[in-house]
């Protein structure tokens, strides 16, 4: 009897595991058809283009795609969406945005809204006709290609719980995005890389002298991130991954200033390194 009785009470809690398991997964994939929302806030910042004075991207809309069920795809034109509810998000400021305005850890609001409670996976930024770059004072059209005439796609793949606020940060990689096809041709190919406001960790630091130096490196196996420091020497790498990175200080080639390597910095979520001071050393004559 207790052997029965033993069986019947595990086979019970067992039932009621998997009730509770496929009622929350359904209370998830629910919120759609219940009307529930969520507050996304989308934010602009750049990986900066040494070559390039000004890259300006003409937004006009953003839209945001929202389903209970979606195929994952790491190519941006395959748009596997077609069931997906797409929302539009009110654009700040409906025009041109230089991309090289926006560089360590400056960022600025794109655009916000409330949309369905859900799985996000796609964001599509309305683009309109006038972005450009400009080289050595010279304006350029930038060209978008023809596939990209609903809109520019690209993956960013989260869940929204209802009555909750959002924060993403869009970060363009300016130098990979613009692509030269000769004659003075340009077209936007964009390499974009997404994270949450909040998300990993950040380092910084100072070079010195800040007007010798060229630009900062940091790698970590296949990731590249690049910035230009401030007038002052400053720089900052946010929404970085927890791991190891290697950190390239490159000296202005004309100065009398070497390149300096920093190795294994270790990154942490929600925690800033702070580097100070990089002294750049003279060259060895």
């Amino acid at each position: 009897m207790k052997k029965r009785f033993y069986t019947i009470g595990s086979t019970m809690i067992f039932s009621l595991l998997f009730l509770f398991f496929v009622t929350a997964c359904n209370n998830e994939d629910d919120h759609l058809s219940k009307g529930e929302t969520a507050r996304i806030q989308l934010k602009l910042t750049d990986a900066p283009a040494l070559e390039y004075d000004e890259v300006n991207i003409d937004i006009q809309g953003v839209k945001v795609g929202v389903a209970e069920e979606y195929f994952y795809t790491d190519d941006p034109y395959l748009d596997e969406w077609d069931d997906a509810v797409w929302v539009d998000l009110k654009v700040s400021n409906p025009g041109l945005y230089n991309l090289l305005d926006y560089r360590n850890g400056e960022t600025v609001l794109l655009a916000e809204g409330d949309i369905p409670a859900g799985k996000i996976s796609q964001v599509r930024l309305i683009l309109g006709e006038g972005s450009n770059v400009v080289i050595d004072g010279e304006l350029y059209s930038l060209q978008t290609p023809s596939e990209q005439a609903s809109g520019l796609k690209f993956n960013m793949h989260d869940v929204l719980q209802p009555n909750m606020m959002y924060s993403f940060v869009i970060d363009f990689d300016a130098s990979r995005s613009v692509v030269r096809t000769g004659n003075n041709k340009y077209i936007l190919k964009p390499v974009i890389r997404t994270y949450a406001d909040a998300y990993g960790g950040s380092i910084k630091g100072t070079v010195v002298p800040a007007d010798l130096v060229n630009y900062v490196q940091l790698v970590s196996g296949e990731d590249t991130l690049i910035s230009l420091p401030e007038d002052n020497g400053f720089f900052l790498f946010a929404g970085l991954e927890e791991k190891s990175w290697n950190l390239t200080v490159f000296a202005d080639s004309l100065s009398n200033r070497e390149d300096t390597l920093i190795t294994g910095i270790g990154v942490e979520e929600a925690v800033v390194v702070d580097l100070g001071e990089i002294q750049l050393p003279m060259k060895i004559k």
